[in-house]
């Protein structure tokens, strides 16, 4: 039986039904090995694939990974002086800190990341590390939406998964929830370098929007169960299969 990993952000996630994944295993009779997280960048994945690819354990070993290119302004960094285990409490009492789990948002073996987003104002950062910072206006106008950080910084993440799938011998391929990622590449002057990579075309909302299949409401751009089924049916299983006989 294929042991399918699967990483990306909460619409590849079961935060809100059942992901495009769950039908992706009853489909195909698989395991799943899930490093998804809600709200993270492409970087925060890293680490979580790399703890699942050393693995030595041969019941949890994966067979290739399916990535879901994130969306590519979002900003990971390092952070200093925070505690995951009061932030869970204080912030988020729905859920319970687990250091050991891959799925945390918040950390991976004991190293604690922020993901920005254009939406971050100055209490995302405050509450994190007690302090009383200004930083929100500076990130938001001037980082976030920086030509490197919407544009560039994207094919370097992709270039070090790549590589890291490359010195564990095991294939990946990719997907882009937001953006034409192939589109993306040709403008600033990836394209011949993600052209050795195996990604498809178009991106998920581009497929969502032509075909009108609905999110959760006007204000929550997931998608629910039977959306995620769509998805995976008509944009992602033929790939999937594709990819199975030819490329593995």
């Amino acid at each position: 039986m294929l042991n399918i990993g699967v990483a990306g952000c909460s619409h590849s996630g079961g935060s809100y039904g059942n992901p495009w994944s769950y039908y992706m295993k009853q489909n195909l009779s698989c395991e799943v090995t899930d490093v998804t997280s809600p709200g993270v960048g492409n970087e925060m994945m890293i680490e979580k694939i790399k703890k699942t690819l050393e693995t030595k354990n041969t019941h949890h070993q994966v067979d290739f990974y399916i990535y879901q290119i994130i969306e590519p302004s979002r900003l990971v960094l390092g952070l200093y002086g925070n505690d995951p285990k009061e932030e869970y409490q204080k912030y988020y009492a729905s859920l319970k800190y687990n250091d050991n789990s891959i799925n945390c948002f918040r950390q991976t073996n004991n190293i604690s990341y922020i993901t920005l987003q254009n939406s971050v104002n100055n209490d995302d950062i405050n509450r994190l590390v007690g302090k009383n910072y200004n930083v929100a206006d500076f990130f938001r106008n001037h980082i976030i939406v920086s030509d490197f950080n919407m544009k560039i910084k994207v094919f370097h993440t992709l270039m070090a998964i790549q590589n890291l799938f490359n010195f564990y011998n095991k294939k990946v391929l990719f997907f882009s929830w937001s953006v034409d990622i192939k589109q993306l590449a040709k403008e600033v002057g990836y394209e011949p370098i993600i052209n050795s990579m195996y990604i498809l075309d178009g991106s998920v909302e581009s497929f969502a929007g032509e075909r009108k299949i609905p999110t959760i409401s006007g204000f929550n751009l997931h998608y629910g169960s039977e959306s995620q089924k769509i998805i995976y049916e008509e944009f992602l299983h033929k790939n999937i299969v594709d990819f199975i006989n030819n490329k593995l």
